[in-house]
């Protein structure tokens, strides 16, 4: 067999070739492709239940006013995920804020 098969194209060394190695900028963007598309959907169906329980109008009337602002939250989300320089950022605070309203819906129990 010819050593230049083999022949790995980052160091020029004839051999076994490297193995390749996963990026950060790709794991940075997976981290933000998973949290905009997960956690943003978490975070606007958290928001349009906490309107749709928190507003002083018919249940029709909240839940409608829920789900229209829920699809701006949603956007907003997807695209602050990739707007903000810092993962790290990100990630906490939409799934913290997921965590918070999901709270501040059990505490508020059910409406009557």
């Amino acid at each position: 067999m010819d050593a230049a098969a083999h022949r790995d194209p980052a160091n020029g060394r004839s051999g076994t070739p490297a193995r390749r190695r996963i990026r950060p900028v790709v794991l940075t963007t997976a981290a933000r492709s998973m949290t905009a598309l997960f956690g943003g959907y978490a975070l606007a169906s958290a928001v349009a239940t906490l309107i749709a329980r928190l507003l002083p109008v018919d249940r029709a009337d909240a839940t409608a006013w829920g789900m229209n602002l829920s699809f701006l939250a949603y956007a907003g989300v997807a695209l602050w995920c990739f707007h903000e320089p810092r993962v790290a950022r990100v990630m906490l605070l939409v799934w913290g804020g997921t965590a918070a309203l999901v709270l501040a819906l059990y505490l508020l129990g059910m409406r009557p």
